[in-house]
């Protein structure tokens, strides 16, 4: 049953949003949403959430060709599609509707972002990383769903090529985070073994406590070797990665289930400061499929009302809203 406590107001860091690729598909980021059963992402509409800092995805895949470009080893087709992804964001913070974090993370009342690469196709080669890392590049997940020239996905599985390999070092060399979330677990395992810099997974769930058709959620083992090496994993806020029974016309999750997931990461971890949020709100899904007390991002203080509900100090509630992503990336720049 959903226990609102009162909670000294927080400003949250949501560490993933696909706002440039829904940009792409047609949506008017800029005017809020009209029906938000069918959509809860704009700029007004996080601008009426507690959210003052986002992930911001250049978010591509080969998968259904909706991006331009149908196979990973279309370097140059995969490329433009990050730069047109790019330009959402540059133009957005010409026009003074946000700030990109370049380096460190802090939390104002003003809209920021860290821009963050789901999928690393738009990455040409190892040698490109320099350069994105210019236009503010922060974290890079190497793969989507259905793998990379670089490594395998959840659904498609496989291990981190030698290339992949090759690009994780000038990650490292970069200053750049990595992101598991949507890595085969081969390659998460090889992660741990090559990377130097703090790795994250920005938008998992427990697979203890649901587990996919695919490796989409995270297995003990690896969320706690993880957490061991001081990450962060980030809750992901779809039905689909919540509970089950999964059924798109019929289920949603609750407000409850996500807790669950928190708390046992928490227990995994030893300590309540190192799990965060990473929504994915309008990731793939509409609103719909969203847990029951958490439709829209302004209803995110009601999570943060159930967590301490559930146990969680105040300073834990700042540590789960924005506190634990700022170490991570205020750590990497040290």
């Amino acid at each position: 049953m959903l226990q609102l406590c009162m909670i000294t107001q927080v400003l949250w860091v949501d560490g993933h949003i696909d706002l440039a690729s829904i940009a792409i598909h047609g949506r008017d980021i800029l005017a809020k949403s009209e029906h938000p059963q069918e959509a809860c992402i704009t700029i007004p509409d996080l601008l009426d959430s507690p959210i003052r800092t986002f992930f911001g995805t250049i978010y591509t895949t080969f998968t259904n060709g909706s991006f331009g470009f149908t196979s990973s080893d279309d370097r140059d087709g995969a490329y433009r599609a990050g730069l047109e992804q790019l330009a959402v964001y540059d133009l957005l913070v010409q026009e003074g509707h946000l700030t990109k974090q370049m380096h460190g993370l802090t939390v104002e009342d003003d809209l920021s972002m860290l821009l963050v690469m789901e999928g690393a196709d738009p990455i040409r080669n190892p040698e490109d990383v320099k350069w994105w890392r210019e236009q503010g590049l922060r974290a890079v997940g190497l793969t989507w769903s259905d793998g990379t020239r670089y490594a395998g996905g959840n659904r498609t599985l496989g291990p981190i090529t030698n290339e992949g390999k090759e690009l994780v070092a000038a990650l490292d060399e970069a200053g750049i985070v990595h992101d598991v979330s949507h890595l085969a677990d081969e390659g998460v395992e090889q992660l741990f073994d090559i990377a130097k810099g703090p790795i994250i997974a920005s938008h998992s769930n427990s697979r203890l406590l649901l587990n996919t058709d695919s490796q989409r959620n995270l297995s003990d083992d690896l969320a706690k070797e993880l957490l061991s090496r001081g990450g962060v994993i980030g809750l992901n806020l779809c039905t689909q990665f919540l509970a089950e029974p999964f059924d798109r016309e019929t289920h949603t999750a609750t407000i409850e289930d996500c807790v669950t997931h928190v708390l046992h990461f928490c227990a995994l971890a030893g300590n309540n400061n190192q799990v965060a949020l990473g929504s994915d709100f309008d990731g793939g899904f509409t609103p719909k499929y969203l847990p029951i007390g958490v439709k829209h991002p302004s209803a995110l203080n009601t999570l943060a009302s159930e967590l301490k509900g559930a146990g969680f100090t105040e300073e834990e509630l700042q540590s789960f809203s924005h506190g634990a992503w700022q170490r991570v990336f205020n750590l990497v720049e040290c």
